[in-house]
């Protein structure tokens, strides 16, 4: 027995084995022989697939199942099936869970079957063919090779139309009792593009034409798996950054909104929509109903609510052109309609009304229809759903009112954006009209009563906010001007009279309460969407503590090492002990062992930039080492693209690395970009062979910032060293933006040479500057920059320029000079196909790229101001060419009157920009304008020399931007008397300010206007001494002096005054002269000691007596005036305020 078990159990194992064999080679010749490929794909069926596919690629003939789609041969359907359906697994399975097995095979079949007449078979076959079966494993075989890399996904999308019958028909071909039909294997191959997480491969697919419209096309009468893969489709592509504003609007149009809604009243799968419809509750699943309502509810509310990853144009108050209106024609569809019976449509209205305010009232007369009064449970349903719609966007009107004040709106346009959120929209008058004297029902007439109640109520928070605040210097009218704009507005809004008076009651009421404000939402908190982070100015003294803090925490062995190298930094560099001469052999070591543990310590880099820069710098001086030597060890240990080119701080750290602050993050990437700079100061070439320039543009944001300034230097660095490295790039892009057009890889913390996808043009500049912040930097041009000049030379921290948004002109200027020259030199080539000269011309104009080479003629470098004057003269010759090329000739008036014509209609400013320039340009001549009417100012300013080499001061360069950016506006005020004084004289008198006694004591209706404006152009002109100079001849602290105490002079004008007044005591020769000449203290002691109403007027004139007590310390003789402003300040500090201390939402007011 014992014996005859043995025999057994070794005859069992013989046959294991033998069968094992037997497996491998039943599929040996599965290339060769179809029957073979027909039985392996029977077999998938009955057995583990796994082990079919590592029997099958055993074979050693898996390649050559190829060849049973090459041409030659003609196929019965059910052998391309088995084909199809053996290719389809093997690739499936080889790049998922076999691809460590098998790493090349699925890569190898993708590649082959994508050859020519393969693939153009397949396709044929989907064509031509009929079976479903067919279909779905052509599909599904597309589909794995998608899945298998990048590349094979976007040749798979370049040679497929799915704008063709046969993609319609597999979008559409569904089946009822098929789990896996048709259409889903369809849905599952557009998924595959998506889920392959590539940027590329998505951009792509949503520039396909037709690919995303087939998928959402089905999805009300679809299956629940189906529609929730949509919806997941759908909203990656919505949240995926590198897919722009244009492209989301083109995939979720009208009509993909309108299905999106529709989904809001899904019921289950069904062969039409009226058979769905007629499904009674029993019959659908409430489970899948309430996942899909919620799912599509959260990719609408993302889509509706979100400014960069969403629909939603925001800051647009233009009433005459709807930027919202995509948001408007879904909220107003037929799938919208009685929202208010649903909880999810009612709170997808009310979230997009408030990040949408310029829908409010085009919302509201869409209701207008049903709001007819009728004493029916629906017309209270809507009255209440009107109230809820109020109620949630009365929070956000001191937020709406802010944003339309920053942006600089006209009157007109401001006071109907603010009074829109508190009276009816123009549609609702009628209804709420017979409503209220509907006599039938007196809930009816209850209800709007009601309405017009709260509506009042609602007008009162921003009354009560433009009483407790003052409006932004930029604007050209005071808080009661708006106030009587809003009060004529609301006139044609109020239904009927009676009302009209209540309202009216309330601007002659004294609304300062600031409890009303207390609910205010005045900044968002989105936390779906993050925000656009500006950078903050960090003082020195937090600078110093980080620091310190920093230094503290390293090991003591490491900081007494930084302690020594300090001294001998500082100190003679010829007497060295043996200790720092030993400690100088051990530095890479040391510097090795700070990357690799404390990586993340800013003060690191700090110390270590200043050493390279004492031992490299210093000729006597032996170092036994290079410098790559340090950058070898960065390399190796810190994750450079992570710290430099993200604001992610580091990842991989040790156990003991602490976890850095903001501050810290940002010192971390700027002292890092510092010991780079160092070192490539040494040794450029090492640097710049591992930090390619498009790395450095990508982490540069042209900014006047320490940081900006440091990656600058870099750059032009690099241009010296290796001359042409950045001028190769015709088109300059800097920034976020390279990552549109440049794929960025990184190797190992190699970074490798960006690959370029889509080719930057003349148009792009426009793409990169945002208009607001180039117009805050024309505003506020840094006068005394100068031309960009690279000394070796260690950069002292306390002297660090602080974080500003300010634009660097070094980098700028060159910017607008380089595409101004393409673009003269596509002109010569009458190569327009990008963008037409008038389309150019106005948007450089329009993106305020003119205004900002206009104030760089207020620079004191020569160099600068040579090259603003460059950027002028480039766009006036074209602006020339482009104004002559349509003028008018004797052989066609008719023709090129048309031409004219159509010029003005697309660039109508064009002329009059010219205009002002030639006026610019006069006003510079040389000579002083004593032929052309100008006048050139005094060669000396204090008694010091100044520049007068074509310089304009700070207040022409500022008059001139300021008329620039009203020629778009021929609405405002100003238009017309800002004109008249361009066309008076062909040159600007620059001794004077322009035009200031005919504004400032202007006899039009509407003085206090311009009194402002000019007022307010001093105000944010007063830079230095020159521009002082130039107000003192035009007399204009003595007018505004004397009219602060006129009757005539408004809480606005009052303002304006202080501020200047601010600006000019900031400089110790100002105040001097405020002193000797215009008895200033004498004033002050009667206005700041006066009854003072205003917090903030109080502020200003405590300012203004801190400004001339620190001016007045420098000297020990001015003790006795010393006690005078000392006095003053005491009386004005004592003075009890007759304003609420609550805490108020104000603009930021200019210092």
């Amino acid at each position: 027995m014992p014996e005859r078990s043995k025999r057994i159990k070794l005859d069992d194992g013989g046959f294991t084995k033998q069968d094992s064999h037997h497996r491998n080679d039943r599929f040996k010749s599965i290339g060769s022989d179809i029957s073979v490929l027909l039985n392996f794909v029977e077999s998938l069926t009955n057995e583990d697939v796994d082990e079919s596919v590592v029997d099958v690629i055993a074979g050693g003939d898996v390649v050559r199942i190829l060849k049973f789609l090459d041409s030659g041969q003609d196929r019965k359907t059910g052998e391309l099936h088995a084909v199809f359906k053996a290719l389809y697994i093997i690739i499936l399975k080889t790049s998922r869970e076999l691809s460590s097995r098998f790493p090349n095979v699925a890569r190898e079949l993708a590649e082959g079957f994508l050859e020519v007449s393969r693939f153009s078979l397949c396709l044929n076959t989907m064509k031509k063919s009929q079976n479903a079966e067919i279909l779905k494993t052509s599909l599904q075989l597309l589909a794995s090779v998608v899945t298998v890399s990048e590349d094979l996904a976007r040749a798979v999308l370049r040679y497929i139309d799915f704008d063709s019958a046969t993609m319609r028909k597999c979008s559409q071909r569904r089946n009822l009792v098929d789990k896996c039909d048709v259409r889903t294997c369809f849905i599952n191959f557009l998924a595959s593009f998506v889920y392959l997480d590539n940027s590329f491969v998505l951009r792509e697919l949503v520039d396909k034409k037709g690919a995303l419209e087939l998928l959402i096309g089905e999805s009300f009468v679809d299956k629940y798996s189906n529609v929730i893969l949509i919806l997941c489709v759908l909203k990656k592509i919505a949240e995926n950054s590198s897919v722009s504003k244009t492209q989301r609007v083109r995939v979720f149009n009208r009509h993909c909104l309108q299905r999106l809604t529709s989904l809001y009243l899904w019921r289950g799968e069904g062969k039409t929509v009226d058979e769905v419809l007629r499904k009674d509750n029993a019959e659908v699943n409430e489970h899948e109903l309430v996942s899909i309502r919620d799912t599509v509810h959260k990719l609408l509310t993302h889509l509706f609510t979100s400014s960069r990853f969403g629909l939603v144009f925001s800051t647009k108050f233009d009433i005459n052109v709807q930027y919202n209106r995509l948001i408007l024609l879904c909220l107003t569809s037929a799938q919208m309609e009685d929202a208010y019976t649903d909880p999810l449509r009612t709170e997808l209205v009310v979230v997009a009304l408030c990040k949408c305010p310029d829908l409010f009232p085009h919302y509201l007369d869409h209701l207008a229809p049903s709001l007819y009064p009728r004493d029916s449970p629906s017309w209270f349903c809507l009255i209440e759903f009107i109230f809820h719609i109020y109620r949630s966007i009365s929070k956000y009107i001191v937020q709406f009112t802010i944003t339309a004040l920053t942006h600089s709106l006209t009157i007109e346009v401001l006071a109907i954006n603010i009074a829109n959120f508190c009276v009816l929209s123009p549609k609702m008058i009628d209804p709420i009209r017979k409503a209220l004297q509907y006599d039938k029902s007196s809930d009816v007439k209850n209800k709007a009563i009601e309405l017009m109640g709260y509506l009042q109520q609602l007008l009162e928070i921003p009354l009560t906010w433009l009483s407790l605040n003052q409006l932004p210097s930029t604007m050209n009218f005071t808080s009661d001007q708006l106030k009587m704009k809003i009060e004529l507005f609301i006139r044609e809004r109020i239904p009927h009279s009676k009302w009209l008076v209540h309202f009216q009651k309330l601007f002659k009421k004294n609304l300062n309460d600031p409890i009303l404000l207390v609910d205010q939402v005045v900044s968002s908190t989105d936390q779906s969407e993050p925000e656009e982070v500006f950078e903050e100015a960090i003082k020195i003294e937090d600078r110093v503590n980080s620091i310190e803090q920093s230094l503290n925490d390293l090991p003591e062995e490491i900081r007494k090492v930084f302690k020594n190298l300090e001294k001998s930094v500082s100190g003679d560099c010829n007497n060295l002990s043996a200790d720092v001469i030993d400690t100088i052999n051990e530095l890479p070591g040391i510097a090795k062992s700070c990357f690799k543990h404390y990586s993340n310590y800013p003060v690191v880099y700090q110390y270590l930039s200043k050493f390279i820069h004492f031992l490299y710098n210093n000729t006597s001086l032996i170092v036994l080492y290079k410098p790559k030597i340090f950058f070898k060890s960065l390399l190796k240990y810190v994750d450079l693209p992570t710290v430099l080119f993200t604001n992610v701080t580091l990842q991989h750290q040790s156990m003991d690395a602490k976890i850095p602050t903001i501050l810290d993050e940002h010192l971390l990437k700027e002292y890092l970009f510092k010991f780079l700079l160092e070192i490539a100061f040494v040794a450029p070439k090492v640097v710049y062979r591992h930090i390619p320039v498009l790395w450095l543009l990508s982490a540069y944001n042209a900014t006047m910032s320490s940081l900006d300034q440091t990656i600058l230097t870099m750059i032009y660095l690099l241009e010296k060293f290796s001359p042409g490295s950045l001028t190769q790039f015709r088109y300059i892009v800097w920034g976020s933006s390279l990552c549109k057009h440049y794929q960025f890889d990184i190797q190992n913390n190699i970074l490798n040479h960006p690959t370029l996808l889509h080719e930057p043009n003349v148009n792009t500049l426009f793409n990169v500057l945002d208009d607001n912040q180039l117009l805050d930097s024309a505003y506020n041009f840094p006068l005394y920059r100068r031309w960009f000049t690279i000394s070796n030379s260690h950069i002292n921290d306390s002297k660090i320029v602080e974080i500003n948004r300010t634009h660097d002109p070094c980098f700028i200027l060159h910017v607008l000079y380089y595409y101004l020259q393409c673009f003269s030199e596509d002109c010569e080539k009458n190569n327009s196909n990008v963008i037409k000269p008038a389309q150019f011309l106005k948007m450089f104009y329009v993106k305020n790229c003119l205004c900002y080479a206009v104030a760089g003629l207020s620079s004191y470098s020569k160099h600068m101001r040579n090259m603003a004057r460059t950027i002028i003269g480039m766009y006036r010759k074209l602006l020339g060419l482009y104004i002559s090329g349509n003028s008018t000739t004797p052989n066609n008036y008719d023709h090129s009157e048309r031409r004219i014509n159509l010029s003005f209609k697309h660039f109508p400013e064009g002329q009059q920009i010219a205009f002002v320039l030639d006026t610019l340009r006069n006003s510079l001549s040389h000579g002083g304008g004593s032929v052309l009417g100008g006048g050139s100012r005094k060669a000396k300013s204090f008694h010091i020399s100044i520049d007068s080499g074509g310089r304009l001061t700070k207040i022409h360069a500022n008059f001139f931007i300021r008329v620039l950016k009203i020629l778009s506006q021929p609405e405002n005020h100003m238009f017309q008397p800002i004109w008249n004084c361009l066309l008076a004289k062909p040159a600007i008198d620059l001794r004077y300010v322009p035009e200031f006694l005919r504004l400032f004591f202007s006899t039009n209706n509407k003085f206090t206007i311009e009194r402002q404006w000019i007022v307010r152009l001093c105000v944010d002109s007063l830079g230095d001494p020159a521009d002082y100079l130039v107000m003192e001849n035009s007399l204009v602290f003595k007018h505004i002096l004397c009219a602060y105490s006129l009757p005539s002079a408004d809480m606005g004008f009052k303002f304006s005054v202080l501020r200047l007044l601010v600006n000019a005591t900031k400089h110790s020769r100002i105040v001097h002269a405020l002193i000797r000449f215009h008895a200033i203290l004498l004033w002050l002691s009667r206005h700041a000691t006066a009854s003072i109403s205003s917090k903030e007027q109080r502020k200003l004139f405590l300012c203004i007596l801190e400004n001339i007590h620190n001016a007045l310390a420098e000297k020990s003789s001015n003790q006795p005036i010393m006690d005078i402003v000392n006095l003053i300040k005491d009386e004005c500090s004592v003075k009890k305020e007759s304003v609420n201390l609550y805490a108020i939402a104000t603009i930021p007011s200019e210092s």
